[in-house]
């Protein structure tokens, strides 16, 4: 007879109580290192009263969903994932999954649960696809609890089969070339600062990020070329969305606003005692530029100019657009935006 704890998985922090008496050996996950000591020092009091029960093992506190997903997000989600990735999972949790699953026994949520959970935000009116988001991240919850030996089975798995997302192309917007140069004009006329921007996104493809983070030394005026290394995430240098470098090439058009706009940065930097500041599109104050200041300046000149509200990503969705109107490889184009694949190219 005897009564051990220790992890199934070594470093996994899921603690089991084990349990030998009279010929037979069971056990339970309890959940952390305390609450398995104590459910341990329970059990050993009860046999040496000859009180205990296989069947009371039962009765050991499980571990919570809220509990496990914690975890989940510190040890997995903070640590490997952008800061932008991480941000996105904090919402879904907070907003959405753990007022409904937070106080349920992790090992005792079915997959009808998670799919009412899931329907219930469709009556809601949440889209599609934002309600897949939800489901794939309490899929990745299990998937973690499954590698951590807490389960067999994930009950959000596959959420294809019951959440219609619609088609991607239904949620991509572009401009076509002629309201891409209307639009240009009349950045020129009623927001000309904004110019360089919005000219350097619609001829690169640049994720806005990307664009904020964007400094001077990062052309190349000989090779006419950017090379896009970092990305700007809560005021902070991150990696590329894809987390490697790559090489956006500089138009003709591009080519000739840049060093007209870098020479006006330096003159009025000089004008006012200050160092000239590395950042090809800073803020008045030479910091990051906020990117709801950029949402706002674009729809402002998108109002101006007559023309639909488009998010500012469907820029990148136009210069994708726009290059294959102009006969470009997909091939070229995948290596022009970043894409991991040529397959995301396509698709989108």
């Amino acid at each position: 007879m005897g009564v051990k704890v220790r992890e199934k998985v070594r470093g996994s922090g899921a603690w089991w109580v084990f349990v030998a008496y009279r010929g037979q050996r069971t056990s339970k996950l309890v959940g952390s290192r305390k609450a398995a000591r104590e459910a341990a020092f329970r059990i050993e009091r009860e046999i040496a009263l000859e009180q205990f029960h296989l069947e009371t093992l039962e009765e050991v506190a499980p571990i919570m969903f809220g509990e496990y997903a914690e975890k989940w997000f510190a040890s997995h989600v903070e640590i490997n994932l952008k800061g932008s990735t991480a941000a996105t999972y904090r919402i879904l949790l907070d907003n959405h999954i753990l007022p409904s699953f937070k106080d349920l026994p992790l090992t005792k949520i079915s997959r009808d649960q998670v799919k009412t959970l899931c329907y219930g935000k469709g009556k809601s009116g949440l889209s599609g696809r934002s309600i897949h988001y939800i489901a794939r991240t309490i899929s990745a919850i299990y998937n973690h609890a499954i590698e951590d030996g807490l389960l067999q089975a994930n009950p959000a798995a596959r959420p294809g089969r019951y959440i219609r997302t619609g088609s991607r192309r239904d949620t991509i917007g572009f401009l076509t070339t002629e309201e891409v140069k209307h639009l240009l004009e009349t950045c020129k006329t009623v927001l000309p600062r904004f110019y360089p921007f919005l000219l350097t996104a619609l001829r690169t493809g640049l994720r806005k990020g990307e664009l904020i983070a964007l400094q001077w030394e990062d052309t190349d005026w000989q090779g006419k070329f950017i090379e896009v290394r970092r990305s700007c995430w809560d005021g902070k240098f991150t990696t590329p969305k894809s987390g490697k470098s790559r090489r956006v090439d500089i138009s003709d058009q591009l080519f000739a606003v840049l060093p007209a706009w870098k020479a006006q940065k330096a003159e009025e930097a000089l004008s006012k005692g200050e160092p000239v500041g590395n950042l090809m599109f800073p803020s008045e104050k030479g910091t990051f530029r906020d990117p709801s200041h950029i949402v706002r300046d674009l729809r402002a000149v998108l109002k101006k100019a007559g023309l639909r509200r488009i998010r500012f990503h469907d820029l990148r969705h136009t210069y994708a657009s726009l290059l294959l109107q102009n006969r470009e490889s997909p091939v070229y184009v995948k290596d022009q935006l970043g894409h991991h694949s040529i397959q995301i190219t396509v698709d989108t």
